[in-house]
């Protein structure tokens, strides 16, 4: 059954007007831009004549923020559901630039700073969401497939981040789970391997052909593979991996791809009109860092370093094999 009224909320960019393009599509009627002190009223008026509302609210202004603790109260005693939408800044960044998109908080400052600006204005809104969605890593039919499962009422996949750093430059913050990896045998000190990355079949075959480096990630498959289905039934929207090694380019990268492959099973492929259990994102944050550094300080890669090779996967003992669809 189709839930009867949606609110949306969210960053500018994240999608709300995507969003609500997409609930149209699967039959709701959509407000969009609606000032919370004006949202009551009008839900109340459309529903005899509409079975499905999807109201996206304004909160641009402080006028707006302000109403919007009243409006939430009453939402929260209809048992209205209530979708914060949200993106990481950098990729809210390259979106309303690529489409020339004017920021609210634009005018005065820089539009980084507008971003991160409405990012803690909301935060207050971001806390009384009852679902939240990131949508950095979505395309339309992903996103789609996801406000169609909350439509029904049906679990939402879990946003797994799986995210490679170097802690030369700093380890993130919002990691719920990290391992550091730097005791494995480091690449940069094999001439050969040393301008490849962790994305590489070479260095790849390098760090998966020690006994220590195939214990330490199927360890690190395993608590990820018991742990994630925890964080979901909770209704948790996010879970974020970090595994750490000296640079962010080859081993935290090689265990971070390992692994987003070996948990592909649990992610549905987009054409499959069954909902993931997990949406899996990649996210490599220091990978070019290190790459100019070595490039810096030792050159340019030679002409073959990084050829395109096919993808190595080596067997690991008693590594439990994956669920077939």
């Amino acid at each position: 059954m189709t839930l009867p009224v949606l609110v949306i909320a969210g960053l500018t960019g994240s999608g709300k007007t995507l969003a609500i393009q997409q609930l149209e599509q699967l039959g709701y009627t959509g407000l969009e831009g609606i000032p919370p002190d004006q949202a009551v009223s009008l839900i109340e008026a459309m529903r005899p004549r509409h079975p499905a509302l999807a109201v996206s609210l304004n909160l641009h202004i402080p006028e707006y923020r302000e109403q919007f603790l009243a409006f939430d109260r009453w939402r929260q005693a209809q048992g209205i559901p209530f979708l914060f939408l949200e993106a990481r800044p950098l990729v809210l960044l390259n979106r309303l630039s690529a489409h020339r998109r004017p920021h609210p908080y634009h005018p005065g400052v820089g539009l980084l700073e507008a971003i991160e600006q409405e990012v803690r204005d909301l935060a207050p809104v971001r806390e009384r969401c009852t679902h939240l969605l990131d949508t950095s890593e979505l395309d339309s039919q992903q996103l789609r497939q996801q406000l169609q499962a909350l439509a029904h009422g049906i679990p939402q996949p879990l946003n797994l981040r799986l995210v490679s750093f170097g802690f030369k430059y700093g380890a993130p913050l919002d990691a719920n789970l990290l391992f550091d990896v730097r005791f494995l045998p480091n690449p940069f000190f094999q001439p050969h391997l040393r301008h490849l990355t962790g994305q590489d079949p070479p260095l790849q075959a390098f760090l998966f052909a020690d006994p220590v480096t195939q214990s330490t990630y199927r360890q690190i498959f395993s608590l990820v593979q018991a742990f994630w289905p925890h964080y979901r039934a909770e209704r948790r929207p996010h879970l974020t991996v970090a595994i750490g090694c000296t640079g962010g380019q080859h081993r935290s990268v090689a265990l971070v791809e390992r692994l987003a492959q070996d948990l592909r099973p649990w992610a549905v492929p987009t054409d499959n009109p069954a909902l993931p259990a997990l949406n899996i994102q990649v996210q490599h944050r220091h990978l070019l860092d290190s790459q100019r550094e070595l490039e810096a300080r030792f050159g340019p890669p030679p002409p073959d370093a990084g050829v395109e090779q096919q993808q190595v996967r080596i067997p690991l003992a008693g590594f439990p094999a994956p669920p077939h669809d």
